[in-house]
């Protein structure tokens, strides 16, 4: 048993004593403390009988502190403080930050799902809520998203943005549907294959169209036998040889280090945009949320996978 329990019988004491030398009203701190008033004046007074000391006086109906009550009241509340200091830094330290972070459907299947484990493994205390999202104009408070991402320029009201990948295009397709259709030497090869589209409802992307007229290759003849609704199903139905997508660099890196696709031609796309991480402005980030986002910004998502052999 501590020592100082044989003079305080009760923790209690000192937090009814704190709250009615603070407020300076046994009613005020029966109201903070949700008792009735009769019960922190006889906690008081067991106080006083405990510790020996006068520690309240009455002065024309004013409830005042003694001198014994003026330096306890010091000395309690800095003691207080201390203990909810270490105990809240305590509990931040072993706390679970959850940070909510909204994704294309194709982002999260082909780029962040195969790295998550080894963000897991450097941190371990952080909690991820990973929502799938169709749309590039989410309002980030309204729906309490703490990260995302967004093509553009990188100059939005309300957002903090920061450069993750430029976008660059390329025509990517299975090795056997190659070896079964190839060879594939120009651009203009193109119109001759089966090309996998994808129109999202609510999000504007490069398509084939845009792609080959870029190539200086007319786009007069170009036909739609397959048009998916999301980007990632016209990258997946690649894989399974079905025809030719366009992939985007960081979405198709993995696939083409593990030889899932190939690069027909290394003809691509620079659109002149970039896809950033962004974070509402209006809002102090979250601990983890700068974690997650420096992570992101470490994976080097806009490096050259040809450059790289």
């Amino acid at each position: 048993m501590h020592r100082l329990r044989s003079l305080v019988p009760s923790a209690n004491y000192l937090f009814v004593f704190e709250a009615a030398a603070r407020r300076q009203s046994f009613t005020g701190a029966a109201e903070e403390l949700n008792v009735s008033q009769p019960a922190v004046s006889k906690t008081i007074r067991l106080l006083e009988e405990a510790t020996g000391l006068k520690l309240f006086r009455r002065e024309h109906a004013r409830l005042e502190l003694t001198a014994e009550g003026k330096r306890l009241y010091k000395e309690t509340q800095e003691a207080f403080d201390h203990l909810h200091m270490v105990i809240s830094s305590l509990r931040q330290k072993h706390s679970r930050d959850i940070v909510r972070v909204s994704f294309s459907a194709s982002f999260v299947q082909l780029w962040l799902l195969p790295r998550l484990k080894a963000f897991k493994a450097q941190h371990p205390d952080i909690a991820l809520r990973i929502a799938e999202s169709s749309r590039d104009d989410q309002d980030l408070l309204e729906e309490d998203i703490d990260l995302s991402a967004r093509l553009g320029t990188g100059k939005w009201p309300g957002i903090h943005a920061w450069h993750f990948v430029t976008e660059e295009v390329w025509p990517v397709c299975s090795p056997a549907y190659l070896k079964e259709h190839g060879p594939i030497e120009t651009p203009a090869d193109l119109l001759n294959h089966t090309l996998l589209h994808f129109e999202e409802r609510h999000r504007s992307r490069v398509g084939w169209r845009e792609y080959l007229e870029r190539n200086d290759v007319s786009a007069a003849k170009l036909t739609q036998d397959f048009v998916f609704t999301d980007a990632l199903n016209s990258i997946e139905a690649a894989v399974l040889g079905q025809g030719v997508a366009l992939g985007w660099k960081h979405l198709v890196h993995d696939h083409l280090k593990a030889g899932k696709l190939v690069c027909p031609i290394r003809a691509s796309y620079l659109t002149g945009q970039s896809i950033h991480i962004v974070m509402p402005a209006q809002r102090p980030p979250k601990r983890g949320t700068e974690i997650f986002r420096d992570w992101l910004m470490e994976q080097n998502a806009d490096a050259d996978f040809f450059a790289r052999g």
